[in-house]
């Protein structure tokens, strides 16, 4: 069994990690970002799942604006850091601006040599 472990060091490279991947959203840096997604990466939102091509699809349509995060939980368990933190921003997707109120979010990301990719997200803002 694989112990799960928390450490303030854990925490700010996940915190880095998910502020990292907002910035290359809002820079439009999707070479970057693609780098930062395990080719078997899947996205859950308000309008169902989607694999990797389809969610880069939809950060491509998405206008990003001004973004907060607060209340990270992060925990390691072996190679794999589970995220679990609040989110709130300012965006735009196919012509529709969504709630800037913080909702919950989550992520998995897995270490691959000496680099992270994200495996799963999750985004609970309403649609």
């Amino acid at each position: 069994m694989s112990k799960t472990t928390r450490r303030p060091a854990v925490e700010e490279e996940a915190k880095r990690l998910e502020e990292l991947s907002v910035a290359l959203i809002r820079e439009k840096n999707w070479q970057a970002l693609e780098q930062l997604l395990s080719p078997a990466c899947q996205f859950v939102t308000g309008h169902g799942s989607c694999d990797r091509a389809e969610a880069i699809k939809l950060m491509k349509e998405m206008n990003l604006g001004e973004v907060r995060f607060k209340d990270f939980k992060v925990a390691q368990a072996g190679d794999n850091l589970v995220v679990s933190f609040w989110l709130s921003a300012s965006e735009m997707i196919g012509g529709k601006v969504l709630s800037t109120g913080f909702s919950p979010r989550l992520s998995v990301w897995q270490r691959v040599g000496p680099d992270w990719q994200c495996v799963a997200y999750a985004d609970f803002n309403p649609v």
